[in-house]
C-alpha cells in the first residue's frame, strides 16, 4: 500500500423516528470521507453488515498460484 494514501474516513449517523407508540423506524447513513454513501433502514444495515462480514472473512487459499473455486 502506497504510504502517501490517505487512509479512509467512515462515519455512519442514526436516525431514529418516534411516534406514540415508542420507536417508528430507524435509518443509517453511511460516509466516507465526509461524502454521502448509502441511506437504509435497519433491517437492510443488518443485511449489509452480514456480507460485508462474509466479504471480510473469505480467504481463499493460494494452492499452485491458483484460488480455490467452491
Amino acid at each position: 500500500m502506497d504510504d502517501n494514501v490517505e487512509k479512509a474516513v467512515f462515519r455512519v449517523q442514526k436516525t431514529s423516528y418516534y411516534n406514540k407508540n415508542g420507536l417508528f423506524i430507524e435509518e443509517f447513513q453511511i460516509c466516507m470521507n465526509g461524502c454521502d454513501g448509502i441511506m437504509c433502514q435497519r433491517e437492510e444495515f443488518e443485511d449489509l453488515y452480514k456480507i460485508m462480514g462474509i466479504a471480510l472473512n473469505d480467504r481463499k487459499e493460494e494452492t499452485n498460484g491458483r484460488g480455490s473455486r467452491i
